[in-house]
């Protein structure tokens, strides 16, 4: 039994035209366009390659950037704290003896808030620690200081209460002569 012939040589696939020969006369020799045939049916069987396993690249630049986001609220709690100082010239609030718990992301109007009277403001402010203090710069008035008291204005945020070096340990004594130390 004979094996068919496999050819891997290409196959041209074009379309030959066909000479009419009915129409053709005895003084038109040279082929003119009244004489060629035109098909119809012009399919081609060319073979187009393309990969089935195409590789696609996900974006997933916001997935894992709103995954760090909640990792750090969930693994750095936001604190509550009213505000110690405003200055109404300088348009700025201060928080005194706390540090920005926010490691390298550092703190800005997306994950700190500045609440009057419970409702937030438009986070055009910045934060900044000076010294042991936070002091949130206002950009533009959003308080009007003659109608709020300090304790309408406070802030939630990722903030650590800093100690106080100088506090004295308070010792008591009880009747029988125990210290307490407080």
């Amino acid at each position: 039994m004979l094996k068919q012939f496999n050819s891997n040589n290409r196959k041209l696939n074009r379309v030959v035209p066909k000479v009419n020969i009915n129409n053709l006369t005895n003084n038109d020799l040279t082929g003119s366009l009244q004489n060629i045939e035109i098909p119809t049916n012009t399919k081609f069987q060319s073979k187009t390659r393309s990969n089935p396993n195409p590789i696609k690249l996900v974006n997933n630049k916001t997935t894992i950037s709103d995954f760090h986001q909640e990792i750090l609220e969930h693994s750095a709690r936001y604190v509550q704290r009213n505000v110690d100082v405003f200055d109404n010239n300088l348009n700025t609030l201060t928080i005194y003896n706390v540090s920005l718990d926010y490691g390298t992301e550092g703190a800005s109007p997306n994950n700190f808030e500045v609440l009057v009277f419970g409702l937030h403001i438009p986070g055009n402010y910045t934060i900044k620690e000076v010294g042991n203090n936070v002091v949130i710069t206002l950009n533009e008035q959003y308080i009007d200081y003659d109608n709020v008291t300090i304790n309408d204005i406070y802030v939630m945020g990722k903030l650590k209460d800093i100690p106080i070096g100088t506090e004295l340990d308070i010792v008591l004594s009880t009747e029988n002569d125990e210290e307490i130390i407080l």
